[in-house]
């Protein structure tokens, strides 16, 4: 019996639906307001005169950089510009980040065109992005193109096909395409499996799965870790794993840290 419940099903899909890009991309959230923790887009290595000069010899990366900045002036007229004058300039980078944004600006028509720009140039993630894109839409060629980006080695979609197959319960398909996410390098995927071995008593294999999800900065693996080593009595890993989701932000970890020092003391 464990000392904290898991309700599987719930727990599962909530899991595994965290892990969507889709409208939650963080440079896209950042301009909206909604992320801080994290920078949205990397900052650009030149100061911003000198991408301008390099923008005014037509780098394209320059104009591409410039319109990150933008975005994290919370500009977005600005980085619309920039970013389609980096696309123009031959940067297919820059279709992915419009294709973002004319999401989150409710201009689902200009999202579409962008999407299939960076798909077709390959750009990395944009093809799990842009299937995710079309089921928000209702589209039906949505799943198969998240497929294809499975099938092509996305861990990320192979992690938001298992979401899906867990909201319509199919619980043996979720965990497959966990177990390929995971084995892909999703941390998601590896914490997915862990709830599951979890939630069958099988300890062990539960505990690979949350320390390697924990070992990407996963901070419920984390949290969950240290739950697990605590109800088999190991204080100091217990500790360690709470003082570490503590760090990364997890409100219960902090509490559970410190009735576990107050117990041990």
């Amino acid at each position: 019996m464990l000392g904290w419940p898991i309700y599987l099903g719930l727990l599962l899909v909530i899991s595994l639906w965290a892990g969507r890009q889709w409208l939650e991309r963080r440079q896209v959230r950042q301009l909206i307001g909604e992320v801080t923790a994290e920078p949205p887009v990397p900052t650009p290595d030149r100061p911003e005169p000198v991408l301008r000069a390099a923008a005014s010899r037509g780098e394209a990366r320059a104009m591409l950089e410039l319109g990150d900045l933008g975005l994290l002036g919370r500009d977005a007229p600005l980085a619309l510009s920039w970013w389609t004058k980096a696309l123009e300039a031959g940067d297919d980078l820059a279709a992915y980040r419009l294709a973002d944004l004319h999401q989150v600006l409710g201009d689902t028509e200009k999202a579409s065109l962008h999407f299939r720009r960076a798909v077709e140039a390959g750009v990395p993630g944009a093809a799990n992005d842009y299937a995710m894109f079309l089921i928000g839409q209702g589209d039906g060629a949505g799943q198969g193109q998240l497929l294809r980006a499975a099938e092509e080695g996305d861990a990320l979609a192979m992690y938001n096909l298992a979401h899906l197959a867990a909201e319509r319960g199919d619980l043996a398909e979720s965990e497959r395409w966990s177990r390929a996410s995971a084995e892909a390098g999703h941390p998601d995927g590896a914490f997915s499996l862990g709830l599951l071995a979890h939630e069958r008593g099988d300890l062990e294999v539960a505990e690979t799965w949350y320390r390697r999800a924990a070992g990407a900065q996963h901070s419920d693996a984390m949290f969950n870790l240290g739950n697990l080593l605590r109800e088999r009595g190991d204080r100091d890993g217990a500790e360690h794993w709470y003082g570490r989701a503590a760090a990364a932000g997890v409100a219960e970890a902090a509490e559970n840290l410190v009735r576990l020092r107050r117990t041990s003391g």
